[in-house]
């Protein structure tokens, strides 16, 4: 059996879950705490955990390299499916969306509001929530026009990842208004998919009491 290293928290690690999941591969999850010292996670404060997955006594680092190797090593089903553009369309969503929109999301509204504010019971930095607020929009905005190439009832790492990430953006309270007409009935439609609805529902039964009070983002010309 395969055995997974992370945060439980981040989204990073619940991607690898949920791709594990998908490919119908047993695994057992390891949970490491990214304030607490760990020796086989190397990871980056506050919330950059690094994924480690062992296989068969090997030992793979960081999300996007263990997903890539999941393909390689497991190809069925295909977590990068398609032709040429359309994976580059896949990884480029996921790039996105851990390198731009995980930095607003997870490092500082969902830190600062569930771990923070909730689980570790300490002052909000409510200036950095501020700014995250005031850059989310337009981010948002773009995501929603890149998912038009991505159908949201086809399990692949871009759908992993936007769902992994918003995941987060829910436990932080954040509520993306009407104007957002494309984005929430895309996110509406992956939470319908068993995959994502019984990783959601497992993650309830310890995580509901940490959820964040709801926080509405409106669009930038609002």
């Amino acid at each position: 059996m395969m055995v997974l290293h992370g945060d439980s928290l981040s989204p990073q690690t619940r991607k690898i879950a949920l791709a594990l999941r998908f490919k119908q591969l047993n695994y057992e999850l390891v949970p490491a705490s990214p304030f607490e010292a760990h020796e086989v996670v190397l990871r980056h404060p506050p919330m950059q955990t690094i994924v480690a997955l062992l296989d068969g006594g090997h030992t793979i680092y960081h999300d996007t390299i263990v997903a890539e190797y999941l393909d390689d090593a497991y190809p069925d089903p295909l977590l990068y499916p398609g032709n040429a553009r359309h994976r580059a369309d896949i990884r480029w969503i996921e790039w996105y969306c851990r390198h731009h929109l995980s930095p607003l999301i997870v490092d500082t509204l969902f830190y600062q509001r569930v771990v923070r504010g909730h689980m570790l019971e300490k002052d909000i930095d409510h200036q950095a929530v501020n700014d995250a607020l005031k850059t989310l929009p337009e981010a948002c905005q773009y995501l929603s026009q890149l998912l038009t190439h991505i159908p949201a009832d086809k399990v692949n790492m871009a759908t992993i990842s936007v769902w992994s990430l918003f995941r987060c953006a829910q436990m932080a309270g954040l509520v993306l208004d009407s104007s957002y007409t494309q984005l929430n009935q895309y996110l509406e439609a992956l939470s319908q998919h068993p995959l994502f609805g019984d990783y959601a529902q497992e993650e309830n039964h310890q995580l509901t009491p940490f959820f964040a009070s709801p926080i509405s983002l409106s669009a930038p010309n609002d």
